[in-house]
């Protein structure tokens, strides 16, 4: 996964109490100090975001879902070192092993300003990650870091989600492991009414079931003034595009029932899905078996001057082309990384004529996250049918 996408993967944990303005003051104080001396510090914040990069890479933070992530122009006005000593100032006391700080700007890599601490406290020990963004506005309900991770594809402990009365909203999700073994993941996450988020997660990758801080101490860190400095600089760089508004889940779920094959059985899944997506538990057959499509028009229009090239590049025989030009590729996916492991999931993905792209995702299991052998509701060839039909495209 590329550097900026684990930052922004990682977001969210940290703190106990608010800090007293002697803190702010002191933040405020080293973004000043920080930003004469950054053009000296580009060749070695260069190496640490190589090295955050890897850290990251084995956090097990989970992805976060929403609307697309919305990506910072990487031009920040405080340095690596800045986002570091914030995060470290704003921390309760304990032992410190890791401290990194970076941004887009000082690592030649598209990212928001970051930082990273791995921290011994009175609770256990952990990872700590934080990152400022700014978010395309107006906000939608669905807005990345503003809803709480779905129960059906990850197990969830609790979530809280505040709208505050300037229209802030302040949500914090703890999920439950994933593995026995393995810690529980806090994500927090404060995003104001003009798009400003704060992002913070903490994670013990040792195993340890508590993360290091409290929910409190988190929250305290994401509602920190010391962070404004921080977006001095940043701002959106893809925006929505105008005329491309994301399909509404209840239009895609009449969409995917109209298109079963006869004396299919559907039903509708439980709970909020992502954006652009509709989820349905079908039985076919005496096979029974959960559904998800996802359907995005103009797929990366203007972002490659060739869409389709991109979209049919590296595939053999799993890619095949209907009658009216729509590119379909087979999907299946193994139990284990190993060529003998049992299939299970199943899959097509349809790249349309006027480039509406159509993802048709099915598994065996009670939940999003349980995947099991056997044979599904619908075929390959049915999966194809379905994901390349005409009634997708807008």
């Amino acid at each position: 996964m590329p550097f900026e996408e684990n930052f922004s993967v990682a977001l969210r944990s940290a703190a106990d109490q608010a800090p007293g303005p002697d803190v702010v003051a002191l933040a405020k104080s080293g973004a000043r100090r920080e930003q004469k001396r950054r053009r000296r510090r580009a060749a070695v914040l260069a190496g640490a975001a190589v090295v955050a990069a890897a850290a990251l890479a084995f956090s097990g933070v989970p992805v976060l879902r929403g609307d697309p992530v919305v990506a910072a122009q990487p031009w920040p006005a405080v340095s690596g070192e800045y986002m570091r000593d914030t995060l470290l100032a704003l921390l309760p006391s304990g032992r410190t092993t890791t401290a990194l700080g970076f941004t887009g700007s000082e690592s030649n890599v598209k990212s928001a300003p970051s930082a990273v601490v791995g921290i011994e406290t009175a609770l256990g020990g952990g990872q700590i990650t934080l990152t400022v963004d700014r978010l395309a506005v107006p906000l939608t309900d669905s807005a990345f870091g503003t809803r709480c991770q779905d129960p059906f594809e990850r197990a969830t402990e609790s979530c809280s989600r505040t709208v505050r009365p300037d229209g802030a909203v302040l949500m914090v999700n703890v999920l439950s492991p994933e593995q026995q073994g393995m810690s529980k993941t806090m994500v927090v996450a404060y995003t104001r009414p003009d798009g400003r988020q704060v992002r913070l997660s903490t994670y013990n990758p040792d195993g340890r079931p508590e993360p290091p801080i409290t929910a409190e101490q988190a929250t305290a860190v994401v509602l920190s003034n010391a962070w404004d400095a921080a977006f001095e600089g940043v701002r959106v760089t893809n925006a929505p595009r105008p005329g491309v508004p994301t399909p509404d889940a209840s239009s895609l779920l009449g969409t995917a029932t109209g298109l079963l094959p006869a004396g299919a059985v559907a039903e509708p899944g439980d709970g909020p899905v992502t954006p652009g997506s509709t989820r349905l538990r079908i039985t076919f057959e005496g096979r029974t078996s959960w559904l998800s499509v996802t359907v995005e028009p103009r797929w990366q229009q203007g972002a490659h001057d060739d869409p389709r090239g991109v979209f049919e590049s590296g595939h053999g025989p799993e890619l095949s082309h209907s009658a009216d030009g729509t590119a379909v590729v087979a999907i299946t996916e193994r139990e284990s990384k190993t060529t003998d492991g049992p299939i299970v999931q199943w899959g097509a993905d349809a790249l349309h004529p006027n480039g509406t792209r159509v993802t048709v995702t099915e598994w065996n299991g009670p939940d999003g996250r349980t995947f099991l052998p056997g044979t599904p509701a619908l075929d390959l060839d049915r999966l194809n049918a379905l994901a390349s039909a005409p009634a997708w495209r807008t």
